[in-house]
């Protein structure tokens, strides 16, 4: 796993190292004006635009479709339910092709006792009536290929994959310990359409991850439209990746957990929901909503540290209600470090921790935000946002409010604000001021309130935009509407197209996240 380099001020808690490891880069480009092809919008909230407008697109393009199983190579099963059994599947399921289901009018749970080995491509569909288990006692798939090798390609949609295991027993690779439901070792991996609940990888290992999936090598993650719920790992709660390019498109990751501690070096806790690791990849995340993920040590829904400022790419996701250790956990939200962010019509809220309520912005990132709604999340300092040193880039059009313990806190003041709104954000244990520790630079003007110590920048206004409470304001993502006649209205220049909830903004446009109206 990456190192974990926590800069910015002498109470951070030091520097962790690993090996850095390489790949090839896929990049999904994430368009707003598309037609969902499977799985719906999965935005995170309602789509629609303001009353008497067409609403807005909410969709996010969608990498893989479902795989037309209408012609099978094998069925498992005769039509009963008893004649759907772990050695049907398994023989099925080593034959390759695609693998179809016959087991009756109500949904039946097939136990597996021992991994099923992948070979060979193959799809699996469960037509929303089979649940794969481990009992409690066994992984449930592994893909047997190799690191430098991007095949088999193994789909599994419309099924579940419950209780699946894998045990802390000694002298095992770390890594293979990952992956209680889906372990891909080598080749790639599509899920489309599936749940992963009470899934367990080992449960401590700075290198282990992915209480339900972990992938690894130069293949390919793909999921779409799936949830994953109350997953564990040592990093990971849900899903850890090594060196593989990931796409994670309107899908659920809702109370999962990362049970290692002390980080890495250490014995893990990165990643309550998703941990990712590797060079010269790139992450993207379109229309998910992370809440109530839990990690130990740091990134309390996402963890990533990066080596070439690989890109992460994340549009109107929201990330709610996660947490790590209040003592002494980072990043309740996001863990960013070492990676170029380009986020957009995104939500972070209502997130707590000790380092970082909302996102860390880690050494040496990029952190190009636009149209993003940073709120309510609390921290002893950096409530916000943390910037560690050397972090560059725009928040253009953000709205930083209501976060206990400093809205922008910490590093250096590389990062430009921009038609930009930090508010009422209230002092933690760690910082002496409101809203803003630091001084940072400015591309365009910028609101905050009150003036409490040390302005945002060094020409901005002061008064307040009166924002009402986040909730739905009929957008993908919770948004910060400002009251009418609200300073911040007309008052912004540079302005993107559209404002976080897809509605078009006027060349002088409101300051924050959204439009007025």
């Amino acid at each position: 796993m990456a190192a974990l380099l926590m800069g910015g001020t002498s109470t951070t808690p030091g520097d962790l190292l690993s090996d850095r490891v390489g790949s090839l880069l896929l990049k999904l480009a994430v368009l707003s004006m598309s037609a969902v092809a499977a799985a719906g919008t999965g935005c995170g909230g309602d789509a629609g635009g303001k009353p008497g407008n067409p609403p807005p697109s909410a969709t996010c393009v969608v990498p893989a479709s479902p795989v037309d199983t209408s012609s099978p190579t094998t069925v498992v099963g005769d039509g009963s339910a008893a004649s759907c059994t772990e050695a049907a599947f398994r023989s099925a399921v080593a034959g390759g092709g695609i693998v179809a289901f016959n087991c009756g009018s109500t949904p039946v749970t097939i136990t597996v006792t021992s991994e099923v080995p992948v070979g060979k491509d193959a799809t699996i569909d469960g037509a929303g009536q089979v649940t794969l288990s481990g009992g409690g006692t066994s992984r449930i798939l592994h893909i047997t290929s190799a690191r430098n090798v991007a095949t088999p390609l193994l789909t599994v949609q419309n099924l579940s994959f419950v209780d699946g295991f894998t045990s802390d027993v000694p002298n095992t690779s770390s890594t293979a310990k990952g992956g209680g439901a889906i372990f891909q070792d080598g080749g790639s991996l599509t899920v489309i359409n599936s749940t992963f609940s009470r899934n367990q990888c080992a449960s401590s290992g700075q290198d282990v991850s992915g209480g339900a999936i972990n992938g690894q090598g130069v293949g390919t993650l793909i999921i779409v439209g799936s949830t994953f719920s109350d997953n564990t790992g040592s990093n990971g709660g849900a899903v850890g990746t090594q060196d593989e390019n990931v796409t994670i498109v309107n899908t659920t990751f809702a109370n999962n957990l990362a049970t290692g501690t002390e980080g890495n070096p250490g014995d893990g806790g990165d990643g309550g929901a998703l941990s990712y690791d590797g060079a010269n990849i790139s992450l993207t995340l379109c229309g998910d909503s992370f809440a109530g993920n839990r990690a130990n040590a740091a990134g309390g829904a996402v963890f990533r540290v990066g080596y070439h400022d690989e890109e992460v790419n994340i549009d109107r996701c929201t990330f709610d209600g996660n947490a790590v250790d209040v003592n002494s956990g980072n990043a309740a939200g996001l863990y960013l470090e070492y990676v170029t962010i380009n986020m957009s019509g995104t939500t972070i809220s209502n997130n707590t921790g000790h380092y970082g309520g909302g996102i860390w912005i880690g050494q040496s990132a990029i952190a190009n935000l636009t149209n993003v709604t940073i709120a309510n999340n609390t921290a002893s300092g950096g409530g916000g946002v943390w910037f560690a040193n050397a972090v560059t880039g725009t928040l253009l059009n953000v709205t930083v409010a209501g976060n206990t313990g400093d809205g922008l806190f910490g590093g250096d003041t590389g990062v430009n604000l921009q038609n930009t709104i930090v508010a009422n954000n209230p002092r933690g244990t760690l910082d002496s001021t409101t809203n803003c520790a630091k001084q940072h630079g400015s591309s365009g003007p910028n609101l905050q309130f009150p003036s409490g110590g040390t302005q945002c920048t060094s020409s901005i206004t002061v008064a307040d935009p009166t924002l009402g409470p986040l909730q739905d304001n009929r957008g993908p993502t919770k948004t910060m509407l400002p009251g009418a006649g609200s300073p911040a209205i007309g008052q912004g220049t540079g302005c993107p197209q559209i404002d976080q909830r897809g509605n078009p903004r006027p060349s002088a446009c409101t300051l924050g996240a959204v439009e007025a109206s």
